[in-house]
């Protein structure tokens, strides 16, 4: 094992647009894939709120907004070799006036699935809510199958 640096970390989020977002129901973990922009300053995630403000993520996150985000990949060279970083922080919704630098994130590396819907529920239908995640507590490690030596 070893610890990724703050570029090699900065390169891993830019390349994969989606991860696993823990939040805390109550007194059980909830977590979910999700998709992400990342820039330098800011982690964005669009999320959909097709179940409207009273789902399981809303209440989650309302209740304690202390998440962590889990991004990972295999080497697509070398498949022995993973990579993951794992980002803690507090959650929060963008305001208003930053809602453009949120956007041109997610459209420079998020990952959407084909079919847009919530569980069946019409792309018209849901709301799309941006919340942030500060970035500060972040760590990445690549780890080997194959050790040498």
């Amino acid at each position: 094992m070893r610890r990724l640096n703050q570029d090699e970390i900065d390169e891993i989020l830019v390349r994969k647009g989606i991860g696993v977002l823990a939040m805390i129901d109550g007194n059980q973990p909830y977590a979910i894939p999700i998709s992400f922009g990342y820039d330098s300053e800011q982690m964005v995630f669009p999320m959909q709120w097709g179940g409207g403000y009273n789902s399981r993520k809303d209440e989650a996150i309302n209740s304690n907004s202390n998440v962590c985000l889990t991004v990972y990949e295999q080497d697509s060279d070398d498949d022995t070799v993973w990579r993951s970083v794992v980002i803690t922080g507090k959650i929060y919704e963008i305001e208003e006036d930053s809602m453009e630098q949120a956007y041109a994130s997610l459209a420079a590396n998020a990952e959407f699935p084909p079919d847009f819907g919530v569980w069946g529920i019409p792309f018209e239908d849901v709301e799309f809510r941006l919340y942030g995640l500060d970035n500060t507590n972040c760590n990445g490690r690549e780890f080997s199958t194959q050790y040498e030596g």
